[in-house]
Parts: C-alpha cells; structure tokens; sequence
C-alpha cells in the first residue's frame, strides 16, 4: 500500500491535534500561499491543485516541537 503525501500530513494534523484553521494559520506565518479551503481540499484527497508540502511539514513539525515532541513528519526529499 502507497501512503500518499495529502495523506501524511492529514494522519499529523490530526496527531497533533490541530485542526485546519489552525495548521492553515501555521502554514501561511511560514510562507505557505494555499488558501484555506485548497488546504482543506488537498488534505482529504478531494482538491487539483498541490500545496507546498515541505511548509505544511515544517508547520505540523513545529507543533510536534511545541508540544514537547520530535518533528515526525518527512520532508518531500524523504518521501519515496
């Protein structure tokens, strides 16, 4: 079975407990320019359009820091 990436980062948003207004928020204070919604979209695997997925991980890494975690989540170069 293929993890694929959308999937990856949804499994963390909800590890971390934040929900998509709040990884959102996260995402774009680090450079992330996906709109909300497209976020949303491309987390449940429904959206077209691609996001920045190394922002979106280095934003639920952050959060995983914060909490007192590692940083779990791979970085685009770490994906097969």
């Amino acid at each position: 079975m293929t993890v694929r990436a959308h999937e990856i980062l949804e499994a963390a948003r909800i590890q971390a407990g934040m929900s998509f207004t709040d990884l959102w928020l996260a995402y774009f204070a680090l450079g992330g320019v996906a709109s909300l919604g497209v976020m949303r979209e491309y987390l449940d695997g429904s959206g077209t359009q691609s996001i920045e997925y190394d922002v979106m991980a280095q934003a639920l890494n952050e959060s995983f820091v914060d909490q007192g975690g590692d940083h779990p989540v791979p970085y685009g170069d770490d994906l097969a």
